[in-house]
């Protein structure tokens, strides 16, 4: 069983300890002042100049090659998920570690599936080092079918995903059926935990967000792909909040009015200006990030509060989040975007 914090236990000091150094992380997340010149500045050495020289200091960067951000953005996720998975070792905090971090075994597991089918080499650029799982390890179980160094809940998704994209023959079923394993297995592990109430409350919606986001986004894929509904009952999650029954039930119809089947949910707004951006651009960038903005501003709570699960999960969406935007901004530089196309891909921001 995870250990957690309850009325019962003596782990008020190592809970305390844990927040007070969430809330010093804080200090180094970025504030839309500075996204806001990285965006209006000149080329991308300007833009790193920016953010090199703000009271940031965590980030590095080599301004003699600028074009290699992505892995100084890798080393600094990288460092933030150690400090989480140090702070987690000491305190109650080890299923959300967990939860976040697992994010990039399912990654892992996503790419080197893809390589055994497609047959096609990979660069090691691809694999994070952030899951919880070696990923050597994770190679070998995928190649090899070796499995005696994984947890047994990998070994069976795994094997399933095999099972299931023998099935369908198709890459993209990959992604659905690990999305949708990957949500099953952390609810398995939150009935595991002893919990109060107010933070399961709190927990159980931020991940319900985002299961019922993937959802209603997989079948938005789904609907332009041209997939029978038959097809969506296979990847759907119904742990969330939106009942699949419902999702389902508004398929056939077309897109464009699926915002109104949904105009009692939190979700409306976000599907209709995703599909009314789709069908004019023929991209569900603006969805997209619709959807990280929610989720977004849904753990911005942790802001406010000092003692409990929420200022972890704030931090670390919003950490997140500051690495999307400033890959956005320095991708956009490099390709020569217009400040006006960078801000339209850039997210809100957490501070």
């Amino acid at each position: 069983m995870f250990k957690y914090f309850t009325a019962d236990t003596n782990d008020q000091e190592e809970y305390a300890f844990a927040n007070g150094s969430v809330k010093s992380l804080e200090k180094g997340l970025l504030n839309k002042d500075i996204l806001d010149r990285m965006i209006k500045s000149d080329d991308i050495v300007s833009a790193l100049k920016i953010l090199s020289e703000s009271d940031l200091n965590d980030y590095s960067f080599d301004l003699n090659n600028p074009a290699d951000f992505e892995n100084s953005l890798n080393q600094e996720l990288l460092h933030t998920y150690d400090i989480i998975k140090s702070i987690s070792q000491v305190s109650t905090f080890n299923f959300l570690y967990f939860t976040f971090a697992s994010k990039y075994d399912f990654h892992n597991i996503k790419i080197l599936i893809k390589s055994k089918y497609l047959k096609k080499d990979i660069s090691n650029e691809l694999l994070s080092p952030i899951g919880t799982i070696d990923i050597e390890k994770l190679n070998l179980a995928v190649k090899d079918e070796k499995y005696e160094n994984i947890p047994d809940s990998f070994k069976f998704l795994i094997k399933k995903t095999f099972s299931e994209y023998n099935k369908f023959k198709d890459p993209e079923m990959i992604d659905f059926i690990l999305d949708k394993e990957r949500y099953v297995m952390i609810f398995n592990k939150i009935r595991e935990i002893e919990i109060i109430e107010a933070e399961e409350l709190f927990l159980k919606r931020f991940i319900n967000i985002n299961i019922d986001l993937n959802n209603i986004i997989n079948c938005i894929r789904a609907k332009i792909r041209g997939e029978k509904k038959a097809f969506i009952k296979e990847f759907l999650i119904p742990e969330g909040d939106f009942k699949i029954e419902k999702i389902i039930e508004i398929y056939d119809s077309p897109l464009s009015s699926w915002f109104e089947k949904l105009i009692h949910t939190d979700y409306k707004n976000i599907v209709e200006a995703g599909v009314n951006y789709f069908q004019k651009n023929n991209s569900l960038m603006e969805l997209e990030k619709l959807r990280d903005n929610f989720i977004l501003n849904f753990s911005k709570i942790g802001k406010y509060i000092t003692f409990g699960i929420e200022p972890l999960v704030g931090f670390v969406t919003a950490k997140e989040n500051d690495i999307k935007n400033i890959r956005i901004i320095l991708s956009g530089k490099l390709n020569k975007l217009s400040p006006d196309q960078i801000k339209e891909r850039v997210r809100d921001t957490y501070v």
